[in-house]
């Protein structure tokens, strides 16, 4: 789900998932600027049969409410509520028994209003939401569990988000969103320089931007945009030649299209392809 946005939801279902399992919902007006979507989800994991999920980077920041027994994530210290930074490399994730939870996705420009630190500051991390929130994460964890895993928990989540909003007298960072939006829009194939004079700023304010707001580097934004323009078109065209997707996508050329795939999913472009593109699970925890 870290991949779904308002623009690409590469994120599906397995077609054997049952109904309900996972369900997301578009913030209310306010909280637009700064929220892209909240995700939900309950399932049952047999601890005898863990799941390992490989989570690709999305270049967004995230906060992830474990509800249920939380996954284990190499590196990270396992709180119920965490903040995770932007990154350039894939997570995996391993999952057993109640698997439950609620996911913000937060968007360029809401990062620092919701959290109270520079973007950059989270970045490769996952970070105790109680580190920054204090004793509100705990709180927030109090008044999500007596929901159900429907719209009405993402309600409850976002309703603590905008007291949140309302507390800090917070406001978006247009240039930030605007700069993010432009990189998706142009799949990646943007220069910094250009990007800046089309910002009407110069390069350095623009990086200082990004590191307040994103997390990421321009530079590092462009190449995940890139890589996720790849995927989609992956997706719609799996049999295209690699050589071609290469051309198609922008890369220097095959080598660099490799290279960019295994840093940013972990994986070769032809096993991508075959495991199915996207968020997905990987073989059994044993394979790991």
């Amino acid at each position: 789900m870290y991949l779904h946005t308002d623009a690409q939801p590469l994120f599906w279902l397995p077609p054997d998932a049952p109904a309900g399992v996972y369900g997301s919902a578009a913030p209310a007006p306010a909280l637009r600027p700064f929220v892209e979507r909240i995700h939900f989800g309950r399932e049952w994991v047999d601890p005898a049969h863990p799941i390992v999920e490989r989570v690709l980077p999305d270049g967004g920041v995230h906060l992830i409410f474990s509800l249920g027994d939380p996954p284990s994530v190499p590196g990270s210290a396992g709180a119920a509520s965490v903040a995770v930074g932007a990154r350039c490399a894939p997570s995996i994730i391993h999952m057993a028994g109640r698997v439950e939870h609620v996911t913000v996705t937060l968007r360029p420009g809401g990062v620092a209003a919701l959290l109270g630190v520079p973007a950059g500051e989270l970045t490769a991390q996952d970070v105790p939401l109680d580190a920054l929130w204090g004793p509100r994460a705990a709180e927030t964890m109090e008044r999500l569990m007596p929901t159900p895993p429907t719209p009405e928990r993402a309600r409850a989540l976002a309703a603590v988000l905008l007291d949140l909003l309302a507390a800090r007298d917070a406001r978006p960072d247009p240039a930030a969103a605007e700069a993010v939006r432009m990189i998706e829009g142009a799949r990646g194939r943007i220069r910094v320089r250009e990007l800046a004079a089309a910002l009407g700023i110069g390069e350095r304010r623009l990086e200082q931007v990004f590191h307040r707001h994103v997390g990421l580097s321009p530079k590092a934004v462009c190449r995940i945009a890139r890589f996720r323009a790849t995927v989609s078109l992956l997706q719609r065209e799996p049999e295209r030649a690699w050589s071609a997707l290469a051309y198609d996508c922008g890369f220097y050329d095959q080598s660099h299209m490799v290279n960019e795939f295994q840093a940013l999913a972990g994986l070769a472009p032809g096993e991508f392809r075959d495991r199915g593109c996207g968020f997905f699970q990987d073989a059994p925890a044993a394979a790991e």
